[in-house]
C-alpha cells in the first residue's frame, strides 16, 4: 500500500509543477484573465416559457441544456498594428468573432479532454481583422462534452460553458495592448436554444442578433457576464489539427416517409452534420432526425443503432425559420453518425440541392493510398478509411453517435492502419497525454477469484477510456496495453522518439503493475481481459480465450519495451524486457500450442502468434499450415476473428504463402465475410458486430460505424504493397519491402509519405512475370525480402542479383520477377 501511495504522491507533485508552468509560461497575462460565462438564471424568462415549443412532446425526455451564450466586448485601437493574436479557451465548444467575422474555419473547437486535469486553448492570428478605431470581439459558447448534461442520465457534465481569453495586440512602435476576459464583458442567450453533443441542436433564427460582434452594437439589454470557477489551472495549447468540414457530400436520393416527412439519403455513413437550405414562413419548425439505417419498409429511419436505448438521446436538429426568404443553416455545437436524415416540417418535397452532408473531422493529412485491380478490395479499403474518418472528432472514438469514447483497445487495434494512411502524430501525442489523465483505475472483480487476488485501484493502471468522465472505472489489461503500444506505433511509423521518451515512466510503471497484479506465470490471468472483441455473430461466438489474446498483447508490449529501451540507450531495461518477452513466449507456447495440429486453437490465436512473433522459428511453417487448415477445413473458408485477430489474419497468411486463402476470404459474399457487409447489405462503414442479418427484418441495434474493425486494412500497405517499418530503425529511416503478389490481382499501387519522404510500391503482372517499381526516399534505405523467389528469377534495374534478400539505397528502382523461369 505504501508503494502505491508514493507513486500517487509523485504523480501529483509532477502534475502540479507541469500545471504551474503551463499556466504561467505559455500565454501573456493568462493569470489576469478571468473565466466568464452566462448561467441558466440569466435566461430571458419569456424565452424560458417558450422553450417547450422546441420540444417534441413525444420524446420520453425533454431537451434542455445549459444555455449557449454570446459574449462580447468593445475596445479601441489608435496605433498601427503589427500583430494581433487571440488565445482562447472556450469550454465545452466555442467560436471566435471579431468585428462581425467568424475567425478561421475551425469547428467543434477545442478537442475534448479530461477537463479537470487539463483543457486546450487555441491560438488565432487576427491581425487582418483588427481595425483602427472601434473594434468588437465576441465568443459564442456551446456545451460540447464539458456541459454534456443530457445523455447517459445527465451526470457527466463538468458545468455550464465558460471561456477565458487573452487578445495580445502589438504595435509597430513596440508598445502592446491586451484585451482580457473580465467583468467588462456582456452576455446574452444565443439563437442556439438547445445543444448537446449527443442529442443535437435547436436553433431559433428568430432570435438572431445581427451585428452582435460588431462595434457600436446596441447591447442595452445584454447582461453582465458571470465570473465562473476555473475548470482547471492546466491550460495547454492544442497541437492536434483542428476539426474542420473536410468534405461535402451530395445526397443521392430524397425518399417519401410517413405523415408528409422526407428521408434524405447521403449514400454513405458519416460522422458530421446536414446543412439545410429552406424557404418557409417565419416560425416554421424544421426537424431533422438522424440514423444509419432505414426500417425494413424504407418508410422511416431506424435509430436503434445510434444508441438511443443507452443515451436517451435521439440525434435531432431543429431549425426554426425567421422567414423572409431563403435561409441556410448548419449546427455549431453537435455532430451525428448517420447516413439518413428524416425531415419534418417542410411544406413541399425538397430538392437534392436543399441539403449538403458534411464530413466533419480532425483535419489529419492523408499520407497513404492504396489501389489495385480488384474493385472489391478497393471498396474494403475505402470503407475502412471512411469508418476511421467518421470517428476523428478531437479523439479517436468507438462510434460517432452512441458512446463517442476513446476506448484504448479500439485505439491500438487500428493504430497501424491510421498511421499508414494519416499523419497521426498529433493525435497519438494527444491521446498519450490523455492516458496520463485516467490513471488510477482497477479491473472488475472476477467472480472465481479469491478476495486477496483482486488487484487494487492503482495510479499506474489506466481506465479503459482515454478521457472525460465516462471511464467505466475499469482497467482491462488487453485495453490498457495501449499505453505501451500506441507510443511504440507512433515512434515506429511516425518517427516520434520524444513522445515515447516522455511516456516511458508511464509505460514502465504499467508493465510493473501488470506483472504485480494481473499476471500469473508470465501470462495474463483468466477473467481479467475483454478478449477478441466483436467477432462475426457477436461475443457469444468468441472462439479464443481472452487471456490468450491478452497474453499475446503482453508479449507484443514486452517486445516493444525491449526495442524502445534499446533505442533509448536504457541497457538495463532492454535486458529486463528481453527476458520478460522470452518468458512470456515460453509460457504461451507451453499453454496454448496444440502439439498435434500445430495451431493455437483458433484463427485469431494462430494469426496473432505468427504475426507478433510468438511461434518458435522452426515451427512457423507448420503453424501457418495449421492456420490455413483452420480457415479452409474448420471454417469452410470463412473468417471468425474479432478486432484483435482480424488485424493480423491476412498478413500472416500472405507471409507464409497462403495467399489463396486470403483470396478466398476476400472473395466470399456469404456470411461471414467482408463482402457480405459491403455487397449483400450495402454498408459503407464497418459495423461494430458483423451479423447474419435476416433479409426483410430490422437490423440489430449495434453501431454500424466502428473503426476498431478497420485494423485489418493495414494489410493493404504492409502485405499487398509490402511497405513495413523496420523496428530497429523507426520512422522509416530503414524499412522493409516484403510484398505478397496475391493470386488473382493484376496490379497494386501503394504510397506512403513517411517522415523521410514518399515511399511507393507499384507492381503489375506482365504475362508470367511481374514488374515491380519501388521508390526509396532520400536519407532512407530499404531491405527487399523476396524469399518466395529464387535469385535467378529476380532482376534489379535489368541486372541479376545474388540473393533474394537485398538492400536498396535511396532512389527509384525496377524489380523484374521472371516467374516463367520456374519449372
Amino acid at each position: 500500500m505504501m508503494q502505491w501511495f508514493r507513486i500517487f504522491a509523485v504523480a501529483l507533485c509532477v502534475g502540479g509543477l507541469m500545471t504551474q508552468a503551463a499556466e504561467k509560461g505559455a500565454v501573456p497575462m493568462w493569470n489576469e484573465a478571468r473565466w466568464i460565462g452566462f448561467t441558466d438564471d440569466q435566461r430571458d424568462p419569456a424565452f424560458a416559457e417558450r422553450a417547450s415549443l422546441y420540444i417534441n412532446q413525444t420524446e420520453p425526455v425533454q431537451r434542455r441544456s445549459f444555455p449557449s451564450s454570446l459574449l462580447r466586448r468593445e475596445f479601441s485601437i489608435n496605433k498601427k498594428v503589427q500583430t494581433a493574436t487571440a488565445y482562447v479557451c472556450g469550454l465545452g465548444l466555442h467560436e471566435l468573432y471579431l468585428n462581425g467575422q467568424k475567425i478561421g474555419d475551425r469547428v467543434l473547437d477545442p478537442a475534448p479532454t479530461s477537463y479537470e486535469k487539463r483543457a486546450f486553448y487555441v491560438v488565432h492570428d487576427v491581425t487582418e481583422q483588427i481595425r483602427s478605431g472601434s473594434n468588437a470581439i465576441g465568443l459564442m459558447l456551446g456545451n460540447g462534452f464539458y456541459g454534456q448534461n443530457f445523455a447517459f442520465g445527465g451526470g457527466l457534465a463538468y458545468g455550464p460553458p465558460r471561456a477565458k481569453m487573452v487578445l495580445v495586440i502589438k504595435f509597430t512602435d513596440g508598445a502592446s495592448q491586451r484585451v482580457l476576459t473580465d467583468e467588462h464583458w456582456q452576455a446574452h442567450q444565443s439563437p442556439v436554444v438547445f445543444d448537446n453533443i449527443y442529442a443535437g441542436e435547436t436553433y431559433d433564427a428568430r432570435r438572431e442578433l445581427p451585428g452582435w460582434s460588431e462595434p457600436d452594437f446596441n447591447s442595452k439589454y445584454w447582461k453582465p457576464v458571470r465570473e465562473m470557477e476555473p475548470p482547471t489551472t492546466n491550460l495547454v495549447e492544442q497541437r492536434l489539427e483542428p476539426i474542420r468540414k473536410v468534405r461535402a457530400i451530395r445526397p443521392v436520393a430524397i425518399l417519401p416517409a410517413a405523415d408528409g416527412e422526407w428521408i434524405v439519403d447521403l449514400g454513405e455513413n458519416i460522422g458530421g452534420w446536414l446543412q439545410l437550405r429552406v424557404r418557409e414562413p417565419r416560425g416554421t419548425k424544421i426537424t431533422m432526425r438522424f440514423a444509419e439505417l432505414l426500417m425494413p419498409d424504407g418508410k422511416a429511419i431506424d435509430t436503434a443503432s445510434t444508441g438511443v436505448h443507452v443515451t436517451s438521446a435521439d440525434q435531432t436538429d431543429i431549425y426554426v425559420c425567421k422567414g423572409g426568404g431563403v435561409e441556410e443553416w448548419e449546427p455549431c455545437f453537435t455532430y451525428h453518425g448517420f447516413r439518413y436524415a428524416q425531415v419534418a416540417g417542410l411544406s413541399k418535397k425538397p430538392a437534392l440541392a436543399d441539403f449538403t452532408g458534411w464530413l466533419v473531422r480532425s483535419d489529419l493529412e492523408r499520407i497513404g493510398h492504396f489501389e489495385c485491380s480488384d474493385p472489391i478490395l478497393n471498396k474494403f479499403y475505402e470503407v475502412s478509411l471512411r469508418t476511421i474518418e467518421g470517428n476523428l472528432q478531437g479523439l479517436l472514438s468507438d462510434c460517432p453517435h452512441r458512446e463517442r469514447c476513446a476506448w484504448l483497445g479500439d485505439m491500438h487495434a487500428v493504430a497501424e492502419t491510421i498511421s499508414m494512411n494519416y499523419d497521426a502524430r498529433s493525435l497519438w501525442r494527444k491521446h498519450i497525454e490523455d492516458f496520463k489523465t485516467v490513471l488510477g483505475a482497477s479491473i472488475p472483480v472476477p467472480r472465481h477469484y479469491a478476495e486477496g487476488d483482486i488487484p487494487p485501484r492503482d495510479p499506474r493502471a489506466p481506465a479503459n477510456i482515454a478521457c472525460g468522465k465516462r471511464l467505466c472505472g475499469q482497467a482491462r489489461p488487453d485495453w490498457g496495453m495501449a499505453v505501451v503500444l500506441v507510443p511504440w506505433f507512433n515512434w515506429l511509423y511516425c518517427g516520434d522518439r520524444e513522445t515515447a521518451l516522455n511516456a516511458w515512466p508511464m509505460m514502465a510503471d504499467y508493465m510493473d503493475y501488470l506483472q504485480g497484479h494481473e499476471v500469473n506465470k508470465c501470462l495474463i490471468k483468466e477473467g481479467f481481459a475483454y478478449g477478441d472483441w466483436c467477432p462475426p455473430g457477436g461475443n457469444k461466438e468468441m472462439d479464443t480465450p481472452p487471456n490468450l489474446t491478452a497474453s499475446a498483447l503482453y508479449y507484443q508490449s514486452a517486445i516493444a519495451m525491449e526495442r524502445m529501451a534499446g533505442l533509448m540507450g536504457k541497457t538495463g531495461a532492454e535486458t529486463k524486457y528481453r527476458k520478460l518477452a522470452e518468458d512470456i513466449k515460453t509460457a504461451f507456447n507451453e499453454k496454448f500450442m496444440d502439439r498435434d495440429t500445430y495451431d493455437y486453437g483458433s484463427q485469431t490465436a494462430t494469426a496473432m502468434a505468427l504475426n507478433i512473433g510468438l511461434v518458435p522459428k522452426v515451427k512457423e511453417g507448420e503453424v501457418a499450415t495449421g492456420l490455413n487448415r483452420l480457415i479452409i477445413e474448420q471454417s469452410s473458408g470463412h473468417y471468425t476473428s474479432g478486432m484483435l485477430g482480424h488485424r493480423h489474419l491476412y498478413t500472416a497468411l500472405n507471409d507464409y504463402g497462403f495467399g489463396e486463402a486470403t483470396r478466398r476470404l476476400w472473395g466470399n459474399t456469404d456470411f461471414p465475410s467482408l463482402a457480405f457487409l459491403t455487397e449483400a447489405h450495402g454498408l459503407t462503414t464497418w459495423p461494430e458486430v458483423p451479423m447474419d442479418w435476416p433479409a426483410g427484418e430490422r437490423y440489430q441495434r449495434n453501431s454500424f460505424n466502428h473503426p476498431m474493425q478497420s485494423g485489418f486494412a493495414v494489410t493493404f500497405h504492409e502485405s499487398l504493397g509490402g511497405i513495413r517499418p523496420d523496428p530497429e530503425q523507426p520512422g522509416f529511416k530503414h524499412f522493409i519491402l516484403k510484398p505478397c503478389f496475391l493470386p488473382g490481382l493484376e496490379w497494386v499501387k501503394v504510397n506512403h509519405r513517411s517522415p523521410r519522404g514518399l515511399i511507393s510500391s507499384h507492381w503489375k503482372r506482365e504475362g508470367a512475370s511481374i514488374r515491380w517499381s519501388v521508390t526509396v526516399p532520400e536519407n532512407a534505405s530499404a531491405a527487399v525480402k523476396l524469399s518466395q523467389f529464387e535469385p535467378f528469377e529476380i532482376k534489379l534495374n535489368d541486372k541479376p542479383v545474388d540473393d533474394n534478400n537485398f538492400e536498396l539505397p535511396a532512389g527509384s528502382w525496377i524489380i523484374d520477377l521472371v516467374i516463367s523461369l520456374r519449372n
